[in-house]
């Protein structure tokens, strides 16, 4: 949805930033799939490419990691390596934008709220995160609030599938709509119940009668007239 850069979080000056130094304390052989370094100063993304140079080496060398790696680590899992890295070789990572990285976050939550919104009165949480129709709403809302939230005009692609998107929850809510593959909070149709008056009841003496009444349950907790059971018991 937001291109390589928007998942990423680097920097938008494509490494020309300060960033952070990466060390390497040992050296890796050709081959390796792993590189010894000082703790880590940030958390890495996997995917994220470090350049090592120095310490004698001959030609900087550009490595691309495989797993992501944790704040304080003091090993990179890489793919594997065509030419060695010496020891005190460093990299420097372009950092990773922690404005974009906050409004991602908030925009998981705008989008989670929107989709909870207009569907949360038909369908519990529980079912609703099992529709990949309903992670699509909730991901093209994180991604139009992002866009907002970066002054840059919405791309029309997400512009439209994010006004496609509110249609269908509003269908939803109206009960136009039924989301596939989940089960609701209560049954999506009428439900008739047949009752007869019973007078030996002292309270409520309209009685349901199940063998002629529609048996399909529902949300709702029965109602107990709580006088005729106690005259019953007595």
């Amino acid at each position: 949805m937001l291109s390589v850069d928007g998942v990423d979080l680097r920097e938008d000056d494509y490494n020309l930033a300060t960033g952070h130094a990466i060390d390497a304390t040992a050296a890796a052989a050709v081959g390796a799939t792993s590189i010894t370094v000082a703790a880590l100063p940030v958390a890495l993304l996997r995917g994220a490419e470090l350049t090592f140079d120095g310490a004698g080496m001959e030609v900087p060398v550009t490595v691309k990691l495989t797993v992501a790696a944790a704040l304080n680590a003091t090993s990179v899992s890489v793919t594997a390596l065509a030419t060695a890295i010496n020891n005190g070789a460093t990299a420097r990572d372009s950092g990773v934008n922690a404005a974009t990285g906050a409004r991602l976050l908030v925009s998981t939550r705008i989008g989670t709220s929107k989709v909870k919104l207009y569907c949360s009165a038909r369908y519990d949480d529980s079912q609703l995160k099992l529709s990949g129709t309903v992670c699509d709403w909730a991901t093209v809302t994180a991604a139009k609030y992002l866009c907002t939230r970066r002054a840059q005009g919405c791309p029309k692609g997400i512009q439209t599938d994010y006004k496609e998107a509110l249609e269908e929850m509003r269908m939803v809510q109206s009960g136009q709509l039924s989301i596939e593959d989940i089960g609701t909070r209560g049954v999506d149709w009428p439900t008739v119940t047949n009752v007869i008056v019973n007078p030996s009841y002292n309270g409520m003496r309209s009685r349901v009668q199940p063998n002629i009444s529609e048996g399909t349950p529902t949300a709702y907790n029965q109602y107990i007239d709580w006088n005729s059971a106690i005259v019953l018991g007595f």
